[in-house]
């Protein structure tokens, strides 16, 4: 109340002393313009200046209002909580795998969303999880047009359909023109790889590793892997090509080149040395691949390659020699015994050999091994137990395949 009775006071004196001003001066102006002229105090002027400024306020007030008006009937207005709630409603019915009505809920709430890109791109999602691939495309390309710069969100989501639907052909035509776009954009890079894999075009995979390193597209664990399969695809190849129609000569120059272009670090990984010396004794290349594959069984322990060894054919004696220590370091299982046994058949210890081959049928009986046991039982000059021991193969083999038809 006092703080009225203060604004009032100061508001009547000056109200008196305006009014008795008008009263003792009222002021002239004069407005000419060609033969017309006007004439009013300055009190009029200054009433009719108030009420121009008025009305040019309140005119610019409902030009802008017309504007939002028109921006709302033509559905261009941010987006208001409900809508957003239906966006978001929408969402969550795709997350949960509810394909029909979130695909029908995200388009219908597109058209008032703050981002259409997002409802068009998860509609697209929902059309092809529902095996609709011609509407997943026709809800790609309204998204495309619903947001300027969206081309790559949208061809990524394309690529992804195509590779998960086994469109390969189509898959690697949309990543080669992202790729215009985005040259070095890791998951552009890392779908290329998956659609290389798949269509098996093993050299244009290989050209990519180095970019894939580079900008580690798959993370460290997943890219050696990957570089390791790559180059165990390389030699599959190799031995394909060997069996139709190549030489060994002409092999050897391959396989080396192979070798050559795998990085120093990937060397020295176990399952590519491996694989590289068992691809030497193929070729017969035993004295290269004696030192690779004795590299790779110390860095990690297979059964299956400690039983490989005992087929290199390189210095017989060293090899009994690391293959004894093995019996200190590992479990001895079957594949370490045949091996044993191959090895002592190879320096003459036939006794040894003997031994390690009955015990390697204990543990793990295998044809070869029948084989090479009646092979020694032949050279001691038993030909009875020698074949007794084929027909003990033969048998083991009918066994396996029957098995086999069997699971099959």
């Amino acid at each position: 109340m006092k703080k009225r009775l203060i604004l009032l006071l100061p508001s009547m004196v000056g109200g008196a002393l305006l009014f008795q001003l008008m009263r003792s001066d009222r002021g002239y102006v004069l407005l000419s313009w060609g033969h017309t002229s006007v004439e009013m105090s300055i009190w009029t002027a200054l009433g009719l200046w108030l009420l121009g400024f008025v009305i040019f306020y309140w005119g610019w007030r409902f030009f802008s209002g017309s504007r939002r008006f028109g921006r709302f009937v033509l559905g261009e207005r941010k987006q208001t909580p409900r809508s957003q709630q239906k966006t978001f409603s929408a969402l969550v019915k795709f997350i949960e795998g509810n394909w029909p009505l979130a695909r029908k809920q995200l388009v219908k709430s597109a058209s008032r969303s703050a981002n259409p890109l997002v409802n068009y791109l998860a509609a697209a999602r929902c059309a092809y999880e529902q095996g609709d691939f011609p509407g997943a495309l026709d809800l790609l390309h309204k998204a495309e047009k619903s947001q300027p710069g969206s081309e790559l969100a949208v061809a990524l989501t394309q690529a992804r359909m195509q590779l998960g639907s086994k469109r390969y052909e189509q898959c690697l035509a949309t990543l080669k023109r992202i790729k215009r776009l985005a040259p070095e954009h890791p998951v552009v890079l890392d779908l290329l790889a998956d659609v290389y894999w798949a269509l098996d075009d093993i050299d244009a995979l290989e050209e990519l590793l180095p970019t894939l390193h580079r900008l580690s597209a798959k993370g460290s664990e997943g890219l050696i892997q990957l570089e390791v399969d790559v180059y165990l695809r390389q030699l599959k190849k190799l031995e394909v090509r060997r069996k139709k129609d190549g030489s060994d000569a002409v092999q050897k120059q391959e396989l080396d080149a192979i070798w050559e272009r795998v990085p120093n670090k990937l060397s020295q990984e176990p399952e590519l040395m491996a694989a590289f010396a068992m691809a030497l004794h193929r070729l017969g290349c035993d004295h290269e691949a004696e030192p690779l594959l004795h590299k790779a069984l110390q860095k990690r322990w297979h059964s299956c390659w400690v039983e490989r060894y005992g087929l290199v054919q390189a210095d017989a004696a060293y090899q009994l020699k690391v293959a004894t220590s093995w019996q200190k370091q590992h479990d001895a299982d079957g594949a370490m015994m045949a091996t044993l046994g191959r090895l002592c058949v190879r320096n003459q210890l036939w006794g040894k050999a003997r031994d390690y081959f009955r015990q390697a049928l204990e543990m793990k009986p295998g044809a070869d091994v029948y084989l090479d046991y009646a092979a020694l039982l032949e050279r001691l000059g038993e030909p009875e137990q020698s074949a007794d021991l084929c027909r003990q193969g033969l048998q083991y083999l009918a066994a396996q395949d029957s098995k086999v038809e069997s699971a099959s």
